[in-house]
């Protein structure tokens, strides 16, 4: 039995006719005779006494039609709950430690602000770790610098981000400085799976440019504490390393050629359902975008 033949039957005992059954349904009337002999026949018993052409329910009719109701009801119930979790349903974001350390949270802020009903579990990891959660459904959207690797997964360009060189004051780099002036040198880098770090080699390496590791961190607030410290030159997002350049704690300089420039993407799982809540998140990003390449 479907919940097809509990609506026909519940129509055809509220309006005591199959004839009205099939107009308010709008279907035939044998299909509505169908349904009902078929409800006779499952359960073994008449349902209606037909007398003339009034319907009347029998004893088992009645206590079906109590049923009936019952379950088109929760029927009814289900469906309310589950719109209501797919409208107000939790949201579970993550973000690149580079993403997370700048623009990351008062995105979150801000995207709350709008929907202060849906709950969001948020998670700052390094860029393969958020594509593993994204296949194994652990997330439901990741905001990621640069590319992603896995064909299943969808990516869409929301942000532009740029890296700038930096150094301690001490080191007298300011300004445009030759290629030379940084040949060789010492740099702080991020951690082995860092959009960041993926970025800066990438660049390094097209341009012939050699460099030694003085040291692997996997925040930017550690790198910027080491570059201040004169322990090494950095490449950084412009948006975490304002603080710092303002506060005079560090410098930063250009290269000729040199430009460490690179794409913040919304990625998600190419099969994920997109619920109202993650439509509306993708939608805020999207917006951002925009927002940005306006000014």
């Amino acid at each position: 039995m479907t919940l097809r033949h509990f609506r026909i039957f519940q129509t055809v005992c509220r309006l005591s006719s199959m004839t009205a059954a099939a107009n308010e349904l709008h279907i035939s009337q044998p299909s509505v005779s169908q349904a009902v002999r078929e409800l006779e026949e499952h359960y073994g018993t008449a349902l209606f006494d037909r007398i003339g052409r009034q319907l009347h329910l029998t004893s088992a009719g009645k206590a079906l039609y109590g049923y009936a109701t019952h379950i088109l009801s929760l029927e009814h119930q289900a469906g309310e709950a589950m719109r209501g979790f797919a409208e107000r349903g939790p949201l579970a974001v993550g973000a690149t430690l580079s993403i997370g350390e700048s623009v990351f949270v008062p995105m979150l802020a801000e995207f709350r602000a709008v929907h202060p009903e849906v709950p969001i579990f948020s998670r700052i990891a390094n860029t393969h770790d958020l594509e593993q959660r994204l296949l194994a459904d652990d997330l439901d959207v990741a905001l990621i610098e640069g590319d992603v690797h896995s064909e299943q997964l969808t990516a869409k360009p929301f942000l532009v981000d740029e890296l700038v060189l930096l150094a301690s004051p001490s080191r007298h780099l300011t300004g445009t400085v030759s290629r030379e002036a940084i040949a060789g040198v010492p740099f702080l880098l991020r951690e082995e799976g860092s959009g960041t770090r993926a970025l800066f080699e990438a660049v390094m390496q097209a341009g012939e440019l050699p460099y030694e590791t003085a040291g692997v961190y996997n925040n930017s607030a550690s790198i910027l504490q080491a570059v201040a410290a004169d322990l090494g030159l950095a490449a950084l997002s412009e948006r975490i390393a304002a603080p710092a350049i303002a506060a005079g704690d560090v410098t930063t300089f250009t290269v000729p050629g040199v430009r460490f420039q690179r794409t913040f993407r919304v990625v998600c799982h190419q099969n994920k359902y997109l619920t109202p809540t993650l439509r509306a998140f993708l939608a805020f990003c999207e917006g951002i975008g925009r927002e940005k390449a306006a000014r």
